[in-house]
């Protein structure tokens, strides 16, 4: 991916893991701060509800202020984790930041599901489960989009008591919802044969999947 730009500002993209990664000083100027260091200060509050993989220090060559290059720890941060840090950020800019971030990262799984369409051969698995261990399956689908559904009713309510919650309950709510969304008919085709059961738990959780 060639260097981003969000409205006036360019950001240089840092690939990393088969990921796009952008530095703390870049994410900073996008959010309209004059220093960078209050990335790290709104990381350092919350820096327990960042994965892994939204952000780590990476050691990069850097001008220094003379004729040449130094290598230092640089930190950066995934679109996912420049996302949260926005959702952190009371700057003015930080909603439209955070919406072009989500568009670019609709665009990324869009790319990735088109390349995952391309006819490739396609493996096989045969499994063995019980009765009772898919009822469990299905039920446990069921329960992640209730959680998930509950989780973005709860986006507006802790955003207006200023919750350090908000940000965490927004970005687990839009990163998995696509999880139920994708496995639906997967579980659809595995309870087949029990539609018709008259098993009150078959017959309770298959409304639901319709």
């Amino acid at each position: 991916m060639s260097n981003l730009i969000f409205q006036n500002t360019t950001l240089t993209v840092v690939p990393h893991n088969n990921q796009t990664y952008i530095t703390s000083t870049d994410l900073a100027r996008a959010l309209g701060y004059s220093r960078s260091d209050k990335i790290a200060q709104i990381y350092a509050r919350n820096q327990d509800e960042f994965t892994p993989d939204m952000t780590l220090n990476l050691k990069m060559r850097v001008k220094d202020y003379g004729s040449g290059n130094s290598e230092k720890d640089v930190r950066i941060f995934s679109l996912r984790g420049a996302h949260l840090v926005a959702m952190f950020s009371r700057t003015k800019i930080a909603k439209e930041f955070r919406k072009w971030v989500l568009d670019i990262l609709d665009k990324e799984v869009k790319e990735k599901n088109q390349q995952l369409a391309q006819p490739q051969p396609e493996k096989h698995y045969t499994f063995e489960f019980t009765e009772y261990e898919l009822e469990q399956l299905t039920w446990l689908w069921f329960s992640h989009k209730q959680m998930n559904d509950l989780l973005g009713d709860l986006i507006k309510p802790l955003d207006a008591l200023g919750s350090r919650y908000s940000a965490m309950v927004y970005s687990h709510h839009h990163e998995y919802k696509r999880h139920h969304k994708e496995s639906l008919e997967t579980i659809r085709r595995l309870i087949e044969p029990f539609k018709q059961s008259n098993r009150l738990n078959w017959t309770r959780v298959v409304k639901r999947l319709n």
